[in-house]
């Protein structure tokens, strides 16, 4: 098992012990409680306890309340709503240093939560922590992959942020990876951790499909099933189709191609 798959088991064990034993009081535990279940991929639950923690306007909780409405992360979008969640949470943080505020104002200005979006400030951000936040990595690697305004795609930066993200923990980042090589798979450079991430990553979604069968989970499932797993061509990829079509019929989609 890698280092990364190794720590994040360890991680998730240490935290559900520890939640089995406290129940969430503060805005911060509600928020971390939050944290925990968006990690283990139920969004559906995590977005109750940010709500929880939002309602006591703390900055962290609104930002990621606000985040998961964008994005239809266990709960549907409401712009308004979301927007005006964002501005309370740039307007917030502009007055503070702290590494994840400096953060939440690079996504911001990146991806133009609340605000107009300008790449060039999210990348002075993201810069300005990038040695000490993996996802900001992580972000500086999509920026560099895809090629935003005044920045053009640089696939060796790109490669190099993202590597660097994913040392950093950040799970995304070797998803990120592999799904910008266009070579053969048998030289893409990170094929054990690619294949342990997978696993990984598909043992969270089928425990959060099965616990909570709704067709936001379920069609998480199946649209990474369809994926296939890395590497796998001809049949062995078909297989993996064939239980994605299952799940797919479960929530009433049929013939995915």
């Amino acid at each position: 098992m890698s280092t990364y798959t190794d720590r994040e088991h360890e991680k998730e064990l240490k935290e559900t012990l520890y939640w089995m034993s406290k129940e969430p009081i503060t805005k911060e535990e509600k928020y971390y409680y939050g944290e925990y279940q968006y990690n283990l991929k139920d969004y559906i639950e995590a977005v109750v306890w940010y709500k929880k923690s939002a309602e006591e306007f703390y900055i962290p909780a609104m930002y990621k309340l606000a985040y998961c409405m964008r994005n239809n992360l266990g709960i549907y979008s409401d712009y308004e709503i979301e927007n005006e969640l964002f501005k309370k949470v740039i307007n917030e943080d502009k007055k503070h240093v702290q590494t994840e505020s400096i953060y939440r104002l690079g996504m911001c200005y990146n991806y133009g939560y609340g605000v107009e979006s300008d790449h060039k400030k999210a990348v002075s951000y993201f810069r300005k922590i990038e040695n000490e936040s993996a996802a900001a990595m992580y972000e500086l690697g999509l920026i560099y992959r895809d090629g935003k305004v005044g920045y053009a795609v640089n696939k060796e930066k790109a490669r190099q942020y993202l590597r660097k993200a994913y040392d950093g923990f950040y799970e995304d980042a070797i998803f990120a990876l592999f799904y910008m090589f266009k070579g053969e798979f048998s030289h893409f450079p990170y094929i054990r951790e690619i294949k342990e991430a997978y696993s990984f990553k598909l043992g969270q979604l089928m425990r959060v499909a099965e616990l909570n069968p709704c067709r936001e989970y379920i069609l998480r499932l199946a649209d990474f099933y369809y994926r296939g797993y890395p590497g796998d061509t001809g049949e062995k990829l078909e297989r993996f189709r064939s239980k994605a079509q299952k799940y797919y019929k479960k929530v009433g989609i049929s013939n995915v191609k």
